[in-house]
C-alpha cells in the first residue's frame, strides 16, 4: 500500500472539526433549556462575580452550594465578565467545546491506531444527535467531555504508523508503541483530568483510572505527583462541603427515586434493578439512538451489535490497558448505579468515542483478513449506515432552529416553547415587579423563576399535603405559592395540598389559561392566624372547582402591573450588573 504524506492526518483533524462548527452553527437554537441546571450554572456564575463567593442566591439564606463543582461557573463567570448578558451568547461555549471534542477524538483514535481511524469515529460523532444537541444548552457536558477526552489522549502512547497511516496492523499491533506518553503528556493528562473532575463529579473514574494505571506500571514517582495535585483541591472541596452540611449528590443518588423521597433510599434489590434498567436503557436506546437520532428496534438492534462489538474490542485491548481500558468499565460502573429518573445519553457522552473505536478496531482488524484495502471499504461502509439517519435528524434541528429564531425575536427567550412554559415565566416576569421586596415563592422550578425574577424560591414538597406544604412555606419565609403545569408534579402535589386547606391560601393573580379555565397561578399563603378562613372545594360531574379568598394590598406592590412585561432576550439576573 503506497505511504500517504503526514500531513494528510492533520489535514483530516482540520476537515472534520470544520464539519462540526458548522453543524452546529447551523442547528444552533437561541431557546434557552427549560431545565433548572442551566439557570443554576448562570446563577452561580452571577454569584462568583457579585458576591465573591460560591453561594445558591435562588435559595432563602444563600446557603454554600455543594452540589456542582465550581469549574462550569467559573468559566461562564469569565464569559459574564467580558459581556456576555444572552442565553445565545452563553451557549457559545457550549458549541465551541463540542467542535474541541471532535477533535479530541479524532486525536485519541489517531494516536492510538491511525489517522483514519480516527477521521471516522470524529465524523460519526460530529453529526450524531447527542452532540449536536448538547451543543444548544448552557451546560456542563461539553466542556466535562472535552477534558475526559484530553485526558485520555494525553496517556495515550503515539503510534509509529505504517502504510502512512492507513493501518498499522492487526490490533495495532503493526507498530509497537512507546513505553508510555512523555511527561510533558503526562502533566497535561493530570491536569485535564483534575479539572475533569472539578467540572463534574463523574470525572472521578478518570482520575481512578489514572492512578491505576500510573500504579500498573510502577510509576510511583508520576503517581504519588499525581495523588498530590489533586488531593489537596479535593479535600478542600469535600472539606468545605462537610462545614457546609450540605448533602450535595451523595444523598440524592442513594434514593429510589430523587424526585419522589417519599420512596426512601435504595436497598440492594433497587440497585441491581438499577444497573438492569440503566444497561437496557444505554445500550438498547441512549447510545445508538444518541448516534443516529432514532429510537426503535432497529436502534435497538443497532445498540446491541455495537455493544457486543465494543465488548470484544475492549477484551482484546485489556490485555495491555492503556488508561482508556480502565476509564471505560469504571464510568460504565457509575451511570449504570445512577438513578433511572436521571439517565440519559448526556451522561454517556464520554463512552461515545471509546465504543465507536473498539467496535471499529475489531471490524478492522478483521476484514484486514481478507484483503488490506477491505478495512477501508468496511469502515466506510459502517460511517455510511450510521450517517444516513444521523443527517435526517440534524435536518430536524435545523428546521427547529430556523423556526425557533423567529419565534424567539417575535415573543422573547422562551417564545419556542409551549403555553405553559411561557406562562411560568411571565409569572417570574411579573414577581420581579409585582412583589414586595424580600418575597419568597415556593415554586417547581427555583433556579429558572429566581434567574428570571430575582426573586428567591424553593421547591414545594413533593408530598400530597397541605401541613408539609405550609410547613415548608413558613420554613422558607415565603408567603407565596406558584401553581403550574410545566409537569405533572404540581398536579400530582400542589394542587391536592391547597385543595386540603383552601382558607390557608389566597388568590393574587393569574396567567395565560386554556379553554377549560385552567391557568398557572400565583397564590399567597395566608400568615398562621387566617389561615382557618373558610374556603370551598366543589365536585360536580367529575370536574372539581377551587375557590379562595383574594389576597389582600399588601401582597403586591402599590405600582404592580396589570400586564406583566415583556422578556427581552437578555438574561434578566446578568442584567443587574450593569445597572
Amino acid at each position: 500500500m503506497r505511504a500517504l504524506p503526514p500531513w494528510i492526518g492533520w489535514a483530516g483533524l482540520a476537515l472534520v472539526m470544520l464539519l462540526e462548527a458548522v453543524l452546529v452553527v447551523k442547528a444552533a437554537n437561541p431557546s434557552p433549556h427549560s431545565g433548572g441546571d442551566n439557570a443554576g450554572y448562570v446563577a452561580l456564575a452571577y454569584s462568583l462575580l457579585d458576591r465573591h463567593a460560591y453561594v445558591e442566591l435562588w435559595e432563602p439564606g444563600e446557603p454554600a452550594h455543594t452540589k456542582y463543582p465550581p469549574g462550569f461557573p467559573l468559566l461562564l463567570a469569565g464569559m459574564i465578565a467580558l459581556g456576555a448578558r444572552t442565553w445565545t451568547a452563553l451557549k457559545a461555549s457550549s458549541a465551541v467545546f463540542t467542535v474541541l471534542a471532535v477533535g479530541l477524538a479524532y486525536l485519541w483514535a489517531w494516536r492510538r491506531r491511525s489517522w483514519w481511524m480516527g477521521l471516522g469515529v470524529a465524523f460519526v460523532l460530529a453529526w450524531s444527535d447527542s452532540f449536536v444537541y448538547s451543543s444548544q444548552w448552557v451546560l456542563s457536558d461539553p466542556l466535562f467531555l472535552v477534558l475526559t477526552l484530553a485526558g485520555l489522549t494525553a496517556f495515550e502512547p503515539p503510534r509509529r504508523e505504517t502504510a502512512g497511516g492507513l493501518d498499522p496492523g492487526p490490533g495495532g499491533e503493526g507498530a509497537d508503541p512507546p513505553e508510555g506518553p512523555s511527561g510533558r503528556w503526562m502533566a497535561l493528562g493530570v491536569v485535564a483530568s483534575i479539572l475533569a473532575y472539578f467540572t463534574r463529579s463523574a470525572g472521578l473514574p478518570l482520575v481512578a483510572a489514572i492512578a491505576l494505571w500510573l500504579a500498573w506500571g510502577r510509576r510511583w514517582r508520576a503517581l504519588g505527583a499525581f495523588a498530590a495535585a489533586f488531593a489537596v483541591p479535593a479535600a478542600l472541596w469535600m472539606v468545605r462541603s462537610a462545614v457546609a452540611g450540605a448533602p450535595g449528590y451523595v444523598s440524592e443518588f442513594w434514593m429510589v427515586n430523587p424526585y419522589d423521597p417519599s420512596l426512601g433510599r435504595a436497598g440492594v434489590g433497587d440497585l441491581l434493578t438499577r444497573i438492569i434498567e440503566n444497561t437496557k436503557l444505554y445500550f438498547g436506546s441512549a447510545i445508538p439512538a444518541g448516534l443516529v437520532g432514532r429510537r426503535g428496534p432497529t436502534t435497538t438492534l443497532l445498540g446491541g451489535v455495537l455493544t457486543l462489538l465494543a465488548l470484544a474490542g475492549w477484551g482484546r485491548r485489556v490485555r495491555r490497558p492503556g488508561v482508556a481500558e480502565l476509564f471505560a468499565p469504571l464510568y460504565l460502573g457509575l451511570i449504570l448505579l445512577w438513578p433511572v429518573v436521571w439517565s440519559g445519553d448526556r451522561f454517556a457522552l464520554p463512552l461515545f468515542a471509546l465504543v465507536l473505536f473498539y467496535a471499529a478496531e475489531l471490524l478492522s482488524d478483521g476484514a484486514r483478513r481478507l484483503n488490506e484495502y477491505a478495512p477501508l471499504l468496511v469502515g466506510a461502509l459502517a460511517v455510511f449506515l450510521l450517517w444516513v439517519p444521523a443527517q435526517q435528524a440534524w435536518r430536524t434541528y435545523v428546521a427547529q432552529a430556523e423556526l425557533c429564531r423567529d419565534r424567539v425575536a417575535e415573543g422573547g427567550a422562551y417564545g419556542c416553547y409551549q403555553p405553559r412554559m411561557r406562562e411560568f415565566v411571565t409569572a417570574a416576569r411579573w414577581a420581579s415587579v409585582g412583589l414586595p421586596e424580600g418575597s419568597v415563592v415556593l415554586t417547581r422550578k427555583p433556579r429558572i423563576f429566581y434567574v428570571l425574577s430575582e426573586i428567591k424560591s424553593r421547591t414545594y414538597p413533593l408530598v400530597e399535603s397541605a401541613d408539609t406544604l405550609l410547613a415548608a412555606a413558613d420554613a422558607a419565609g415565603a408567603r407565596y405559592a406558584l401553581i403550574d403545569y410545566l409537569d405533572n408534579l404540581g398536579g400530582l402535589y400542589m394542587i391536592p395540598s391547597v385543595h386540603q386547606r383552601p382558607g390557608a391560601f389566597c388568590a393574587l393573580v393569574g396567567f395565560g389559561g386554556d379553554q377549560q379555565g385552567i391557568q398557572t397561578q400565583l397564590l399567597g399563603v395566608q400568615p398562621v392566624e387566617r389561615r382557618g378562613r373558610p374556603g370551598t372545594v366543589q365536585t360536580q360531574e367529575g370536574v372539581t372547582n377551587l375557590t379562595v379568598r383574594l389576597c389582600p394590598a399588601d401582597y403586591r406592590r402599590p405600582d404592580a402591573p396589570t400586564v406583566p412585561p415583556h422578556s427581552s432576550l437578555e438574561i434578566p439576573l446578568l442584567s443587574r450588573l450593569d445597572r
